[in-house]
């Protein structure tokens, strides 16, 4: 009977390519077995001489070793007048116990070229350690052996190491020599063999490949695309063995998913997808929405359908549902794609488009031809029928979930709906021209960080009991490249969604320890605080304020970071190792806007708090009465208490802080004395400071009088 490996079972053919390969696997052991005979007659030799040229190594590292200590020791001898140093003694003694050890093991190799080199070298370290022996008595003496030890015994045996290596050297080539003589028929032999082997395996596999695994893998692709639905351009291997009988199998499953997926996704009626199909596609749209792209879905409900049914039966209003789609579909064109949304409405998906101009239009041409359609009647049956359409258009910027822009759609629709029918209602997602703006206005906040953009402006903090500016709160103005300046208020918000915080952040720290390190080099003693972003106190700080400081060389301790109970809400186990890192830095803490939260009391008892700044709602609410007074007054006396600076914002009037100064608060700052400074501006403030105080007192009597008492 002729051999047929076609009419095999797939056991059969594993078993005979597996058995092949096992063969010539024994094959080419066999040649590896070989080879190795012939290197292990020749491997013990080649060995013992390896050692030996090993061994002379390590004695030729411990003698440059101490050699270098030699030289180092007498190098150090010549400052110190001729004397050997104390301290070259150690390592000159570890040096020599190193030799000694590695000497004996040479001497242990029985090799005649290494008799010499060994009785050298004992020598070389019998005279070391005599000469130690004069090093507390005679460190002159010591020196000067030990420089004749190093200009003439060392390089005698340094002479003896050369000759000894040249020779192991040629001993461990011969020896090489010899195995590989022996090896290389074996060698060759032993590349044929295997060489034939891969070539006998390669084909092995190719069969196991082209017979077993490529079917196996083009069923497994072709069930993955079957239970995802999809069952354009399945086909099957037609075989009689097993894996035939799982094509068989696999034809089956889909036949039955074909008409489950049917069932599942499409509408019986009109043949059309149905509503859950309708979600999953959007789904899909709304997963691979492209940057700045923008979709849309249509809804079309049949105006008083519910009349044709009741009034014509079921089975009249179900024709002339299929009649609609069949009018419908072909006006679709490329833009959209129909589906029965349910009942008497149908939708449409359009497709995606690039701005929400394009997307309104394509919308409300189609909705305007198909709602034109139903101008002639439709005929169903024997009956002509006249509808009208209510059309609801949803559109969508967002990456939404596609529940929500279907649920709008449903909303434009009832809305045409009540408003008689025969209507075309679109909405558009209120927050899409604040989403594409925000999103616009964060690509120029990263092209102004890389521009450097953002300067820092400084409000002066001052002393009005000494009359001087002790410092300033830096503050971040957005110089725009037109010469607008933009206040925080109008991209802090922004910038923290965006995770673009931390760069404005390290410029604004960078700049504000420059600047003032270079004030303070001209004579001045200012301190610079600056605000702290939550989303900064997780990660990034501290590596911004060490380079910051590194950078300007600023003392760290006049280096102030404001901190708000917003910065410690659900960050406190991140922001106590913060702030107690930071600490030990030298940074001084500021709790800002003191009063206002509801652990201020809580976090200046818990935390090393340096200044605290009471908020400018509380220096507003001087003038309400006696209660505010009071509330003011307690928190300067508990500053004043705990040996805390503290310090009013906002202060904007002379009689605000002449109250604030009969309360003892004696630092300030607000639109009273400046608003914030660009950084040219600063120095000047800050040395004509005194003479502005001056003008200030001198601006009421009641003033004047607090001042002189």
């Amino acid at each position: 009977m002729p051999f047929n490996f076609e009419k095999m079972t797939v056991r059969a053919k594993l078993l005979l390519m597996v058995a092949l390969m096992n063969g010539l696997l024994v094959l080419a052991g066999a040649f590896v077995l070989a080879r190795l005979f012939f290197v292990a007659t020749n491997y013990e030799n080649f060995r013992e001489h390896t050692v030996h040229f090993s061994n002379i190594n390590s004695v030729a590292e411990d003698l440059s070793n101490l050699q270098s200590t030699l030289n180092l020791g007498l190098h150090v001898s010549l400052a110190a007048g001729g004397n050997w140093p104390v301290e070259a003694t150690a390592p000159l003694n570890d040096g020599i116990k190193s030799l000694r050890t590695r000497v004996r093991l040479l001497s242990q190799d029985n090799e005649p070229d290494a008799v010499e080199l060994v009785a050298a070298a004992t020598r070389l370290a019998d005279g070391v350690e005599q000469n130690l022996t004069l090093q507390t008595s005679d460190p002159k003496a010591a020196s000067a052996a030990f420089l004749r030890i190093s200009d003439q015994d060392m390089p005698a045996v340094w002479k003896l190491m050369l000759g000894a290596t040249r020779q192991s050297l040629s001993t461990v080539d011969s020896s090489q020599a010899k195995i590989t003589h022996g090896d290389v028929l074996a060698l060759q032999y032993g590349l044929v063999g295997i060489g034939l082997a891969l070539l006998a395996g390669l084909g092995i596999s190719y069969g196991i490949f082209d017979s077993v695994i490529r079917p196996i893998s083009d069923m497994h692709r072709t069930l993955l695309q079957v239970l995802s639905g999809d069952f354009r351009g399945v086909s099957l291997p037609r075989r009689d063995d097993e894996i035939g009988a799982i094509g068989r199998v696999i034809e089956d499953i889909k036949a039955r998913s074909e008409h489950i997926h049917r069932l599942a996704y499409y509408d019986n009626l009109s043949g059309l997808p149905n509503r859950l199909r309708l979600s999953r596609d959007t789904g899909e749209i709304v997963r691979n929405l492209g940057e700045h792209r923008t979709f849309g879905v249509i809804l079309l409900g049949l105006d008083h359908f519910s009349a044709i049914t009741s009034g014509f039966g079921p089975r009249y209003g179900d024709e002339v549902i299929r009649q609609v789609c069949k009018r419908i579909e072909p006006r679709l064109g490329i833009d959209a794609k129909l589906y029965r949304y349910g009942g008497d409405i149908l939708a449409c998906v359009l497709r995606e488009c690039s701005s929400d101009e394009e997307i309104q239009d394509i919308a409300q041409n189609l909705a305007a031809v198909i709602a034109s359609d139903f101008r002639s009647p439709v005929h169903a049956g024997e009956l002509d029928t006249s509808l009208s359409l209510s059309i609801g258009i949803a559109l969508s910027l967002q990456k939404e979930r596609p529940d929500e822009i279907l649920t709008e759609a449903e909303a434009a629709l009832l809305s045409a709906k009540k408003r008689g029918g025969n209507n075309i209602v679109t909405t558009v997602r209120q927050h899409s021209e604040q989403f594409r703006s925000r999103i616009k206005l964060a690509e120029e906040i990263r092209k102004g960080i890389d521009a450097k953009e953002f300067e820092p402006f400084y409000q002066p903090i001052v002393d009005i009991e000494s009359g001087v500016t002790i410092g300033a709160e830096t503050l971040v103005r957005w110089r725009r490249p037109n010469g607008l300046i933009m206040m925080p208020s109008e991209f802090i918000q922004v910038a923290e969604e965006s995770d673009l915080i931390r760069g404005i952040t390290k410029q604004m720290v960078n700049r504000a320890c420059s600047d003032f390190a270079a004030w303070n080099a001209q004579g001045r003693e200012l301190l610079v605080a600056f605000n702290v972003s939550a989303r900064l106190v997780q990660v990034g700080l501290k590596e911004i304020i060490l380079d910051a400081l590194k950078r300007s060389g600023l003392d760290p301790s006049l280096l102030e970071m404001e901190i708000t109970e917003t910065v410690l809400i659900g960050n406190q186990s991140e922001a106590e190792k913060l702030l107690l890192d930071l600490k030990k830095i030298g940074l001084r803490l500021s709790l800002d806007d003191f009063g206002t939260g509801y652990s201020s009391m809580g976090y200046l008892n818990r935390f090393q708090i340096d200044k605290i700044k009471i908020d400018t709602s509380f220096v507003k609410s001087l003038a309400a009465g006696d209660k505010q007074r009071e509330v003011v007054a307690s928190i300067v006396q508990l500053a004043n208490r705990l040996n805390v600076d503290v310090v009013a914002e906002g202060v904007e009037t002379v009689e605000q802080m002449q109250l604030l100064r009969s309360m003892g608060c004696k630092l300030m700052q607000g639109w009273l004395f400046a608003a914030a400074l660009p950084a040219p501006d600063f120095p000047h403030w800050v040395d004509s400071t005194s003479a502005l105080l001056d003008e200030l007192t001198q601006k009421n009597t009641v003033t004047a009088a607090i001042w002189d008492a």
